[in-house]
């Protein structure tokens, strides 16, 4: 009784308490521990000993710009004079509150706003939070980079000024360390970590979708942050979605195994010392739990960090008894040359500027002990933190439950993980083993062995089918019928220029000798013209692979196009899952990427084309020679024909198909086996159907 006595003498002070009842994030849990705050503050006879300190009504700003700025007007223009702001819940309805209460003189404090822009003391002149800024979250999560040696991740980021700076440090962060950040393409298989760095409205469906994409469970790693309401993953949650395909198990399912980061001071502190408020931080937490059981607070969203909204209380109380003594004191210490009257607190009005500057001043001055820690602002009216805390969703006996697993100090560019006590990689990951980050590993891809073993055998046969056609013109040289053709070894091997290039002139040159001495023949025949000697056949051949060999030799020799392995991606199959269960980006190896290369493969080929043009031409106009004599004329302009047609199909396999390396092969190969089998069959098997039939 005497105690409220007493109260009841006290002057009423109030303040304005605008904070989020709706919207991407809810903040009504803080109204118990305001009550709470509150009714210590005002049992106390050291803090604003001669006041009562209280709010009217609780505002809702439905963590909207134009919501809260209605609501701070609404407030403003009461009968009522308001002495500080409690106020405005989220980010985006705190910063443009920020920006213009300092125009009526009152001090605003926020306890859950922590975007890094509300810094700028050029904006937001009278603004305080006990709340931590993500400044160092980046930093934060480069080092969880470096420990657990991941190199990508795929970042989604809400459009909210709370959100984007946070990215852009991360951006920063991965650019130096050259590592990958993907600013959401979820499509792609290639990312395996994605971190949303958005509210707990849009983390539920974005979780929900991956769910339905098959983009949960060991193989993926969410970084969500931990600063959301508590069972915001529930379908009872109010910034929960109604979409029935995800219920209350199946979302439970996909957040088991989430980490997430908080910045230390918005957790009570785990220790058993008495702060200010005269509560241990676990008396505190007690006393809290104890009031969300009333009637009165039964429908209140639990805050996970109700901490700094219960010494933000107290910085307000703390912050005004410091004005309240300089005004008792008559110290305007900074403020003299200020208009306005030097007043108590209750004969405050918005026009005071002089109180204004020693409110400003008298916050200043902030520092206590609260439950989350030290309470002291710094000059930009934020307080410092080098702390960001890393905590995992477990299941334990069917609740979810926040494990705190390891913590980052940053100072500076320089930062350090360490795990907590107990906690290691085997007790985070699946079989003690950081997750895949879904950087492809490189391999080298390989021709189909089928292709392999049906060319080979092919090929063998190919062999076979020439060693007999070389014994039968061994065997039967005397004889009329093969009397006028030297075997010249065919060898078709895809192997690089060399061997195939002088494998087809040696072969082709060959044909070309033998269609230019019949042309030469019969093409204006001339009672004097005189049969050419097998001599000058060899010469024309000679002279055919001297040119090659100097386009092939030039061609080797400038280093510009020199023949240079490289490893390009494999057209057919560029990316697999491998035996490990790891994305493989394929290579082949090929060796005509270069310009200076393409150029000098396409004189070489362009040079056999020529040949090739002017066989067509001889063997077009000796087409109806029939001589027995030149009993190969019809067979040597077939071979020509078709020939023409393999090295165009050669030509644009080796061109367009390189990267596509069974496609190549098996189109380069089957030219080759073609190209010989024609050679040898049609030059051959007549002749030994001729041998065979006498």
């Amino acid at each position: 009784m005497c105690l409220n006595t007493v109260v009841s003498q006290r002057i009423p002070l109030n303040f304005g308490y605008i904070t989020t009842l709706t919207g991407s994030f809810i903040g009504d849990g803080g109204i118990p521990v305001v009550d709470m705050a509150l009714r210590l503050i005002n049992e106390r006879n050291d803090v604003l000993q001669n006041y009562t300190l209280n709010y009217t009504d609780v505002l809702d700003s439905a963590c909207d710009r134009t919501m809260s700025l209605n609501q701070f007007f609404e407030l403003i223009n009461r009968n009522t004079t308001y002495i500080s702001l409690l106020g405005c819940g989220c980010s985006p309805a705190t910063i443009p509150v920020a920006e213009l209460s300092h125009y009526w003189n009152i001090p605003q404090l926020s306890v859950v706003s922590a975007a890094n822009s509300l810094d700028n003391r050029i904006k937001f002149r009278n603004f305080y939070r006990t709340s931590v800024p993500f400044h160092d979250v980046g930093e934060s999560l480069g080092q969880l980079m470096r420990e657990f040696g991941w190199r990508q991740m795929s970042i989604i980021t809400q459009d909210e000024s709370l959100f984007s700076l946070v990215t852009e440090n991360i951006s920063n962060i991965f650019n130096n360390e050259g590592w990958t950040l993907d600013r959401y393409d979820s499509e792609t298989g290639s990312f395996r970590i994605f971190h949303i760095n958005a509210y707990q409205d849009m983390a539920y469906q974005l979780l929900c979708e991956a769910y339905h994409r098959g983009m949960t469970g060991s193989d993926y790693l969410w970084i969500i942050p931990m600063w959301y309401n508590d069972n915001w993953w529930m379908s009872s949650s109010p910034t929960s979605s109604t979409n029935p395909s995800c219920t209350d198990a199946i979302m439970m399912e996909v957040i088991t195994g989430t980490i997430g980061w908080i910045p230390r001071k918005y957790l009570t502190l785990n220790e058993s010392i008495t702060t200010f408020s005269g509560l241990t931080p676990n008396a505190y937490l007690g006393n809290y739990t104890a009031l969300l059981q009333e009637s009165r607070y039964r429908n209140i969203t639990k805050f996970g960090f109700s901490g700094v909204v219960f010494d933000g209380v107290w910085a307000i109380a703390i912050g005004l008894d410091i004005a309240s003594k300089k005004i008792s004191s008559g110290n305007d210490s900074g403020c003299e040359n200020v208009p306005g009257d030097l007043v108590p607190l209750e004969q405050f009005n918005y026009a005071n500027t002089k109180l204004g500057c020693i409110f400003k001043k008298s916050f200043n001055e902030i520092d206590f002990v609260g439950v989350t820690g030290q309470v002291k602002f710094n000059e930009f009216g934020s307080r410092n933190d080098e702390f960001i805390q890393y905590q995992q969703y477990r299941l334990s006996n069917s609740r979810l439950t926040k494990v705190h697993f390891g913590s980052v100090y940053v100072e500076g560019q320089r930062s350090s993980f360490v795990f907590s006590s107990g906690e290691s990689n085997s007790t985070l990951w699946k079989d003690g083993i950081p997750p895949y980050d879904g950087i492809p590993e490189r391999g080298l891809d390989q021709n189909s062995i089928a292709l392999i073993v049906i060319y080979d055998i092919l090929a063998g046969f190919g062999i076979i089918f020439a060693a007999v056609c070389f014994i039968f013109n061994v065997v039967f040289r005397n004889k009329k019928y093969a009397m006028m053709y030297k075997t010249t070894e065919a060898v078709f091997c895809n192997v690089r220029v060399w061997l195939f290039s002088l494998g087809y002139c040696l072969c082709f040159g060959v044909i070309l000798s033998k269609t230019w001495r019949v042309y030469h023949i019969f093409n204006n025949p001339k009672p004097t013209k005189k049969g050419v000697k097998d001599w000058f056949l060899f010469l024309i051949v000679s002279f055919i692979i001297a040119i090659d060999v100097f386009i092939i030799l030039i061609g080797t020799i400038v280093p510009q196009s020199r023949l240079t392995s490289f490893e390009v991606v494999d057209g057919e199959n560029p990316q697999i899952i491998n035996d490990d269960g790891k994305l493989q980006n394929n290579f082949v190896v090929v060796c005509n990427t270069r310009t200076e290369t393409l150029i000098w493969e396409g004189l070489s080929f362009g040079y056999k084309g020529i040949l090739q043009v002017l066989a067509i031409f001889m063997a077009f106009h000796t087409r109806g020679v029939k001589v027995r004599i030149l009993n190969e004329s019809k067979e040597t302009a077939a071979i020509i024909y078709i020939n023409s047609i393999v090295l165009l199909l050669l030509t644009v396999t080796e061109f367009t198909l390189a990267t596509r390396h069974n496609t190549y092969s098996a189109l380069f190969g089957l030219g080759l086996l073609i190209e010989a089998s024609l050679f040898l069959g049609l030059i051959f098997i007549p002749k030994a159907s001729a041998v065979a039939l006498k």
